[in-house]
């Protein structure tokens, strides 16, 4: 679902306000959960300073159109879904509002400093939310682990699903969003980005460049002009020369035969792979291998 469509139901949310501070980490976890909040129907209304905890609130419906909350005197108002941080110690109003679907993730304040060193942007305090299948998925399984929370190990796991979470909801950061380019250049860009994903995962297979351009719906001329502006440093040639060449490091510290690494990687011949990876790495195959000898 797109920001700002709303619906009724967006996941169907249980009911609880659950405590952690209690509960013994099998783990040392460098973000312990303080709580989490999950409500389908959340009522009612905020004044008054909050305590030291910093809240990730995920707003996913509401019959209201928008959510108006007034934090340290700034008002602000959000389309459903969306997110909401509220910081530890602000001075906090939120008017009557409607039932709303949510689920909030809290952490204690003095936690706020390790939360950036993870990449949690805390510079802002709302954004519009795409539901993914991933955050979906992470509601789910925080969800599914809560009912057995006090059994060893579940609380780690819950730590580490809410982190998950978090990061989730960066990608979808105003900050991430500021950098993207406009919707052709995003479209083109994302069928670059699958592209490189195959030859990552298909290197070792025969590849003709133009036609996988072809499959992916791009000309030969359109293909290398995006592919430029995604890898500038790396032609797409270059790019799968590079992935074989990992390989064949790899292959060379076993008792293969170099003519069959060659032809395994798709190398015309044994002594073509022996000049590319001199000019890949400074030495030959053969040198490679002896250099590696008995390594793993």
């Amino acid at each position: 679902m797109k920001s700002g469509e709303r619906s009724d139901i967006i996941l169907i949310m249980k009911n609880y306000y659950l405590h952690f501070n209690d509960l013994p980490r099998t783990l040392s976890a460098p973000l312990p959960l303080t709580a989490l909040l999950s409500c389908d129907n959340a009522l009612g209304t905020w004044d008054g300073k909050r305590g030291n905890i910093m809240e990730f609130a995920i707003r996913l419906s509401s019959t209201d159109a928008y959510s108006v909350d007034i934090q340290d005197g700034h008002e602000t108002r959000m389309l459903f879904p969306h997110v909401y941080l509220k910081y530890p110690g602000s001075d906090f109003h939120s008017p009557p509002f409607a039932r709303r679907e949510a689920f909030a993730i809290l952490y204690d304040g003095s936690l706020c400093g390790r939360l950036e060193e993870q990449g949690i942007l805390l510079d802002t305090v709302a954004w519009q939310l795409e539901i993914t299948p991933e955050i979906r998925s992470l509601i789910r399984k925080i969800d599914t682990l809560c009912e057995n929370m006090s059994v060893s190990g579940y609380i780690d796991r819950i730590d580490g699903y809410a982190l998950c979470l978090l990061r989730e909801l960066m990608l979808q950061h105003p900050a991430r969003r500021s950098i993207r380019r406009s919707e052709g250049e995003s479209f083109y860009a994302e069928k670059i980005q699958r592209i490189a994903s195959y030859l990552r995962a298909h290197y070792g297979e025969r590849i003709s460049l133009e036609e996988l351009a072809s499959r992916y719906g791009l000309s030969r001329r359109t293909f290398f002009r995006y592919w430029n502006r995604e890898f500038p440093s790396h032609s797409p040639v270059q790019y799968l020369l590079e992935l074989r060449m990992r390989e064949a490091c790899r292959l060379l510290r076993y008792e293969m035969p170099i003519s069959e690494i060659a032809l395994r990687l798709h190398f015309s011949d044994s002594s073509y792979f022996a000049e590319q990876f001199r000019r890949q790495f400074g030495e030959t195959p053969s040198q490679f291998r002896r250099r590696h000898s008995g390594k793993a």
